[in-house]
């Protein structure tokens, strides 16, 4: 939108933006002072305060999604106090929102605000209440800008046998190149349909793994390049999980403790576990080359 440059304005307008978009970059924190600065300074930047949705149990909600049972809105919020989404809100700002994480929120509730951000390419949906299954036609069919994903497939396939094959085979998972796994069991039938992505590259599995396992996704998943195992503890790594492994695309990683933090950083472009994961892999094979 053109704005009219008054005389006493110290700075083109394109240039004051410029500076102020380096500044939200940088400082994040910081948006929600510069919206306040200006009308245009809020037409500018206030869809960025909307770029990450955060709602989970250390109680931050970020940004403004719910309202109290007064109608007023509120930004933290016991998991137990009663709320209703603000839905207007939502459908104003929700095709600016790109990078969504939940954690113990209702199905239900994750259906609406999802229905209001088609153009999320970051999900993380942990610990749902309810029915996930009801998630699946709107994760399927709505979400096609979706690349970066994690959960707990068998919570939404209602699928806890340690063998029975997880359905990956369908559009949500299609589109993503980044995936992480949580609660992973370590028997390759049940996730042998990773094979079945075309555009994986990076896959990430928090829970059980075994060798096996590793050995079948490098064999089966031909476009990977990234293949991330967590462990609590370095010393056991579970089962017949090498220590040192052949193939520079797995990376052993000890497992983040502010899960919520350390997703979110990652969303803004700071180092997360993906990153660092490309950085050993790295290391890996410039040492490799050395000692060729």
């Amino acid at each position: 939108m053109p704005f009219r440059q008054s005389n006493s304005s110290r700075l083109p307008y394109e240039l004051e933006r410029d500076i102020f978009e380096i500044a939200a970059s940088v400082f994040p924190e910081t948006i929600t002072a510069i919206v306040l600065v200006a009308r245009r300074f809020r037409i500018w930047f206030e869809p960025e305060l909307y770029r990450i949705v955060r709602s989970g149990e250390d109680e931050v909600i970020r940004p403004p999604l719910y309202k109290d049972e007064e109608g007023s809105t509120i930004t933290a919020m016991s998991m137990t106090c009663a709320t209703t989404l603000d839905i207007p809100r939502l459908k104003k700002f929700g095709p600016h929102v790109w990078n969504v994480i939940l954690q113990r929120r209702k199905a239900e509730e994750i259906e609406k605000i999802l229905e209001c951000c088609p153009n999320v390419r970051n999900l993380a949906l942990w610990i749902v209440g309810g029915w996930c299954a009801r998630l699946i036609p709107l994760l399927n069919d709505k979400m096609i800008h979706l690349r970066r994903l994690s959960l707990d497939p068998s919570c939404f396939f209602e699928n806890y046998d340690l063998d029975l094959s997880i359905p990956l085979d369908q559009p949500m998972f299609h589109r993503l190149t980044h995936l992480e796994i949580v609660n992973a069991t370590s028997s390759w039938s049940k996730w042998r349909q990773l094979a079945f992505l075309p555009h994986l590259t990076h896959l990430a599995l928090a829970g059980v793994a075994s060798q096996e396992l590793i050995d079948s996704v490098l064999m089966e998943c031909e476009k990977l390049e990234i293949f991330v195992i967590f462990y609590m503890h370095r010393g056991f790594l579970g089962g017949d999980v090498a220590l040192l492994q052949k193939d520079i695309r797995v990376v052993l990683l000890q497992s983040v403790a502010d899960h919520l933090d350390h997703w979110e950083r990652g969303a803004r472009g700071e180092e997360d576990f993906w990153i660092a994961a490309e950085q050993r892999k790295r290391q890996a094979l410039m040492q490799a080359i050395s000692f060729s």
